[in-house]
């Protein structure tokens, strides 16, 4: 008579292992919980690209997004060429995607060449600008260049649209002034140290000037039509509460 062999102690250790290692892993990834809302926080693109190049959409499996989200994002930048860059974030079933878009910040003629720039300032030669971002012109300092830019690249959308040309051009009262040449027929006056703060204030300065004029804010908030001295600035009711130091 053959007598049965035992299992090894170390079989069954292992095997308890190996079913805590799926326990875990099941409670881990709770494979049956699904993505409820996907909220995509971007300027331009719509949404349903972003979530088509993140392939996360309501009802995708949970599992597939936590823990995964920087090889996510490297999707999104693979896909989108508009993206600078993107952020992913996972509360519960909601899924967060804000993303950075490219910006083009301005065009430069430097040397002979056309040069477009981007928010970091990084430049590359192009033929001709497109006509998408301001001309920059004037500038002596590439550190005073990069400022000017870094305050552009920071504005809402319709502002940046609405700025065609900037030159820094000094005069005895403003070394860095800039005079800005706006699409809707005003011309702003800033200097470049405070220029992304202050030229904040112009939608608002510019919607209540009777007519087209000179937008003064190198040294507070003040507005007058073409033809009247800069010495008598017509201040109105949106331009006083405007006003800085």
């Amino acid at each position: 008579m053959r007598l049965k062999k035992s299992i090894p102690r170390q079989f069954w250790l292992n095997l308890v292992i190996f079913v805590l290692v799926i326990i875990s892993l099941i409670v881990l990834l709770q494979p049956w919980r699904v993505v409820q809302t996907v909220t995509v926080q971007s300027a331009t693109i719509p949404a349903t690209a972003i979530e088509a190049d993140a392939n996360i959409k309501k009802n995708t499996p949970l599992w597939r997004v936590t823990g995964q989200t920087n090889f996510i994002v490297q999707r999104i930048l693979q896909k989108n060429p508009a993206v600078d860059a993107a952020q992913v974030t996972v509360n519960g079933q909601h899924v967060t995607i804000k993303v950075i878009e490219k910006v083009t910040a301005g065009y430069v003629y430097q040397n002979g060449q056309w040069l477009v720039m981007d928010r970091n300032g990084r430049q590359q030669k192009v033929a001709a600008p497109k006509g998408d971002a301001p001309v920059y012109a004037g500038f002596k300092s590439q550190s005073e260049l990069q400022q000017v830019v870094q305050g552009f690249v920071g504005l809402e959308l319709t502002l940046r649209q609405n700025i065609s040309q900037i030159t820094l051009s000094p005069n005895k009262d403003n070394a860095h002034r800039l005079v800005i040449i706006m699409d809707d027929g005003n011309t702003v006056y800033a200097t470049s140290k405070t220029f992304g703060q202050k030229i904040s204030y112009y939608p608002g300065i510019a919607a209540q000037m009777p007519e087209k004029g000179i937008v003064d804010l190198q040294f507070g908030a003040y507005s007058h039509a073409y033809g009247v001295t800069q010495d008598k600035p017509q201040k109105n009711a949106a331009e006083k509460t405007t006003q800085t130091p």
